[in-house]
């Protein structure tokens, strides 16, 4: 039985009255106008790397040296991809423990040029309903805190082997020419003359 969704454009509505519309499609998006992006305040205190990119909670200026970063922090579970995509790239890590972003738990991370993206074992529409459950149940900091310009939540389904039934719940970064997958570890990615 399919849910409805129903619901979705309160969840919306919510998003628009707070200033901030999550993008709910795999395409990509363009880059903002000429307008520097202002980074979303990051909480005081010790942070997860990963939990922080999956809700765009990465400042701009961190976004260059994510990869090195989660490789650094989590080495046994960034070193190597467990699969990896083309058109776009995507790498999927497996996680030792499950992370919890946006209401849901996995231990599957997809890492795109500009998103940063948690696998979910459940269909779009389930995956949907418990995003907006969460975002009604929050009390944390307002959402629009994590989004602007530069960032955006996404949610969608993917068709390729491995991801099918499953959606992809986190963060899109729009910054012109960014790569989150360019690493020097990785030089075998950059084309050669």
């Amino acid at each position: 039985m399919r849910r409805s969704s129903k619901s979705l454009p309160l969840a919306l509505a919510a998003f628009w009255l707070a200033g901030a519309v999550p993008a709910l499609a795999a395409p990509p998006a363009a880059a903002p106008a000429a307008s520097t992006p202002v980074a979303p305040a990051v909480p005081e205190g010790p942070t997860d790397t990963l939990v922080a990119a999956l809700t765009c909670r990465t400042t701009v200026a961190d976004l260059s040296r994510l990869l090195p970063r989660l490789r650094r922090e989590r080495p046994t579970e960034f070193v190597q991809t467990e699969r990896q995509y083309s058109a776009p790239m995507m790498d999927l890590y497996r996680l030792e423990e499950p992370v919890n972003a946006w209401g849901h738990e996995s231990d599957a991370v997809l890492i795109t040029d500009n998103r940063v993206l948690l696998l979910v074992d459940s269909p779009i529409e389930q995956a949907t309903a418990q995003l907006e459950r969460t975002l009604e149940e929050s009390k944390d900091a307002p959402l629009s805190g994590a989004l602007d310009d530069a960032h955006a939540l996404v949610v969608y389904a993917d068709e390729r082997p491995g991801l099918r039934g499953r959606t992809l719940v986190g963060c899109e970064y729009r910054l012109p020419d960014i790569s989150l997958l360019a690493d020097p570890a990785d030089a075998w990615r950059t084309p050669r003359p």
